[in-house]
Order: C-alpha cells, then sequence, then structure tokens
C-alpha cells in the first residue's frame, strides 16, 4: 500500500489551523531602513564599508551560516543566513549618505528596532570622519 499526499487533500485538524491564520500573517514584513549621514564622500564611504566588512565577518562568523555580499558600483547586496533565518539586505552609499536596507524573517522582525539601533550605532561609527578632521 503506497500513500501519496494529495495536496488539495487536508484532514480535518490542518483545515482547522489553516482557517485560524490571520490574513496579515501572511504578507511579507515591511523592510528596515535607516540612514546614516556622513562626510567622506561616496568614494571614502564605500572604502569604510569595505574594509569595516572583514571585521564584521569575523566577528560574526560563530553565529551565521552564510554571508555572501557583491559590491554593483555603489551598492551593496548582502545575505545572511543565521539560527535558520535568512536575512537579505542592501547598503547604498550615496555622496552624504549611506542607506542601509534589510528584509528580516517575521521571526527577527520583532527585534527590528534593536537592529535597526546596533546597524546605526555601528555604520555611524564606521563613517565617522578621521581625528582630527572634523
Amino acid at each position: 500500500m503506497s500513500v501519496v499526499a494529495d495536496a488539495n487533500h487536508k484532514t480535518g485538524r490542518e483545515r482547522c489551523r489553516q482557517a485560524r491564520r490571520s490574513p496579515h500573517m501572511l504578507t511579507p514584513t515591511e523592510p528596515i531602513i535607516v540612514t546614516i549621514s556622513h562626510r567622506l564622500g561616496r568614494d571614502g564611504a564605500k572604502r569604510r564599508i569595505e574594509d569595516g566588512l572583514a571585521a564584521i565577518r569575523a566577528e560574526v562568523t560563530p553565529y551565521v551560516k552564510t554571508l555572501d555580499y557583491q559590491w554593483d558600483d555603489h551598492r551593496l547586496d548582502f545575505r545572511v543566513v543565521a539560527m535558520m533565518q535568512t536575512i537579505t539586505g542592501r547598503i547604498e552609499v550615496y555622496e552624504d549618505f549611506v542607506k542601509v536596507e534589510l528584509a528580516l524573517p517575521r521571526l527577527l522582525h520583532l527585534l527590528a528596532k534593536q537592529i535597526a539601533g546596533r546597524i546605526e550605532n555601528r555604520a555611524a561609527t564606521l563613517l565617522e570622519p578621521p581625528q582630527g578632521k572634523g
């Protein structure tokens, strides 16, 4: 006897569980956007971010399974997999600010404010002008 799962056939329990889901649980979450001002110029800010990526990679290595990123001119696209959750995002470097955009899975979206704060603090430190040139 073989058992074949029919995608259209659901047991009573599955129908009941599906019916209890609220519609807002099925929609994607909005991205988190953090903007950080700088006075380094576009190329200077990009260089600082590139230099900072090595340190960031070393810090997060124990916690992440995958960290991939790729530059396309002044835009950095990245993907991080940690704790069976995937985070994707983009960093766009402009002449006087940097925009970080993150797409978080629903579970991590509960920590969105804390994540945005850490990004903002870390990026501000990375992009601050050299000492004596404020």
